[in-house]
């Protein structure tokens, strides 16, 4: 038999179903549970949960909190699980994740957010088509593999624009790469910094004693404290390619403005002993040699000339050039 799921959506379009709110589920399975999704921005929803959802005020503060740092709580049958997600709003950061908190104790679930929640909605949807969650812990784990599934991917949407980054750094516009690793650098740092407590959350749930959560269930939630593992080596990888890239780009530019540098300097000192001569003969003073002469000019000009070749064999000798 199906479980029984009700689930309530304090939003604009739905305000009409908070009445219900306080309705009882009669004649339930042992599989069936309510469910109770809030927007913690509607005052409906922080009243109803003060008044009438019957937790405890620790629990309470920390479903109606709009940033909270991701932790597991557990009091008496139920338990506390605050997470964190990729923000995939309109106009809005995807590192800029949004926070879903979850209490689950048998035969009800409430789950509170500020901002929408993609992994939601997708159980959401999974439920108007026939396949949601089938009790409390089908539903746990299906929030936990939706928001990792999603950080996964955008880590694999990183990692693929390093590997970019990595090809064009000797073909790419200088500033506008430069600002691109920086920027995932940034993100990548963001990330790893939600996903190191969220791993640690999982590592405790996993060691919690939960009657409704069996050997299966146990082990789906190790396994997704696995994979926060190896996205936070991920991002530590990326972070560090990212450092390479810059490096190699640093390198570039320092290469480049050495040999501008190098140039300057051989053609200052090419000109420097012909800059000499004609400053010494251009100063208009009596005894000047030459001065009365024809072909004085001409002279002086193969003279530069010989200065001039004879330095570029000294260069050669000296492989300056």
């Amino acid at each position: 038999m199906a479980a029984l799921i009700t689930g309530y959506y304090i939003e604009k379009d739905y305000i009409k179903k908070f009445e219900n709110l306080s309705e009882e589920i009669s004649n339930k399975n042992e599989d069936s549970f309510s469910w109770y999704h809030l927007n913690v921005l509607e005052t409906e929803a922080k009243d109803w949960l003060k008044e009438k959802s019957g937790l405890s005020d620790i629990v309470i503060k920390e479903l109606i909190s709009e940033e909270t740092r991701p932790r597991v709580l557990r009091d008496e049958d139920g338990i506390l699980l605050n997470l964190r997600g990729l923000n995939l709003n309109p106009d809005s950061d995807e590192e800029d994740m949004v926070s879903l908190h979850l209490w689950i104790e048998p035969g009800r679930i409430i789950t509170t957010r500020s901002e929408r929640v993609f992994t939601i909605d997708d159980i959401d949807k999974s439920y108007q088509s026939g396949d949601g969650p089938r009790n409390t812990a089908d539903f746990l784990i299906r929030v936990l593999d939706g928001i990792i599934d999603r950080i996964s991917d955008y880590i694999y949407d990183i990692e693929e624009q390093i590997d970019k980054m990595e090809e064009e750094v000797l073909t790419a516009e200088r500033s506008k790469l430069r600002s691109m690793i920086s920027e995932k650098r940034r993100e990548a740092v963001i990330i790893r910094r939600y996903i190191v407590p969220q791993r640690e959350s999982m590592a405790r749930l996993y060691k919690e004693k939960i009657a409704w959560l069996d050997e299966d269930d146990k082990e789906y939630i190790y396994e997704f404290s696995n994979r926060s593992i190896r996205q936070i080596e991920e991002l530590d990888t990326i972070r560090d390619r990212a450092a390479l890239v810059q490096e190699e780009l640093n390198n570039k530019i320092n290469d480049q403005m050495n040999r501008t540098m190098y140039i300057l300097s051989i053609v200052g000192s090419i000109f420097l002993p012909l800059g000499f001569l004609t400053g010494l003969f251009g100063i208009n003073i009596g005894g000047m040699p030459g001065t009365e002469s024809s072909a004085a000019f001409g002279i002086f000009s193969v003279l530069m000339l010989v200065i001039i070749g004879i330095e570029y064999w000294l260069f050669k000798r000296n492989d300056w050039i």
